[in-house]
């Protein structure tokens, strides 16, 4: 058993797989405490392998599978402590976190490549695909987390939230502001809801609702270019000079 710390949580695992705890080596501690315990069983593994089957359409490796297994119970754990999981991109840039949202495909990493390109050292990869979200004194924060996407882009830190930017590909840059209503139909889209409870459901719905009233919300058809990144980061900083 070795323990993790992620999104403020101290994670106990008992996997079953050696290469588990090398895929969550940058996340261990030298705790022994913790407030939650997963140890994943044949069957929660292999649902992720089906999952993962019917998604990708290809084989998964088991210790991805099991990995994944982990990620799925964390997810269930931490609505019930102001959290929830969300598909995207995210970066940290002049101290926040900008988040870049869609389905897989649309183009969420390769945005983020583009701001990394365009302001160098000033921007800081957060997780290209599997991070997690909490709410703490009345603000959400987006944390790091080891299920770093295929290109393992990431690192152990976190960030409040500056914005939340909804991608779709286009030929042209254009950036909006996003109605409440579509905002939170999207989300619920590129989080992972509650396996059992409807009271879980309810308060995911309740932490979602709270983020888009606190939380800069966008949609951005865009292109792959400089221009896109200029466009909607003009548009998140309308009203600040740097």
């Amino acid at each position: 058993m070795k323990v993790y710390r992620i999104a403020e949580m101290n994670i106990a695992v008992e996997a079953r797989n050696e290469r588990v705890y090398e895929y969550m080596r940058d996340y261990l501690t030298d705790s022994d405490e913790y407030e939650l315990y997963i140890e994943p069983d044949d069957e929660m593994i292999e649902r992720e392998r089906q999952i993962g089957e019917e998604i990708h359409q290809r084989v998964q490796s088991d210790y991805m599978c099991e990995s994944v297994a982990i990620l799925r119970v964390i997810c269930d754990y931490i609505i019930n402590k102001g959290g929830f999981f969300l598909h995207c991109s995210c970066l940290k840039y002049k101290g926040e976190a900008i988040i870049f949202t869609a389905p897989s495909g649309t183009g969420k990493s390769t945005h983020s490549s583009l701001w990394r390109r365009h302001f160098g050292d000033e921007v800081e990869m957060i997780n290209d695909d599997k991070p997690l979200v909490r709410e703490k004194d009345g603000r959400f924060y987006i944390y790091g987390t080891p299920w770093r996407g295929k290109h393992g882009i990431g690192s152990n830190i976190s960030a409040p939230i500056r914005a939340i930017v909804f991608i779709r590909q286009e030929h042209e840059n254009i950036a909006e502001d996003m109605k409440p209503f579509e905002a939170l139909s999207l989300l619920m889209q590129q989080t992972v809801l509650p396996t059992d409870s409807s009271k879980d459901m309810s308060t995911l719905l309740d932490l979602l609702g709270r983020m888009i009233e606190s939380v800069q919300m966008y949609k951005l058809g865009c292109t792959i270019s400089d221009e896109a990144v200029t466009t909607i980061h003009d548009k998140i900083y309308k009203d600040l000079h740097y």
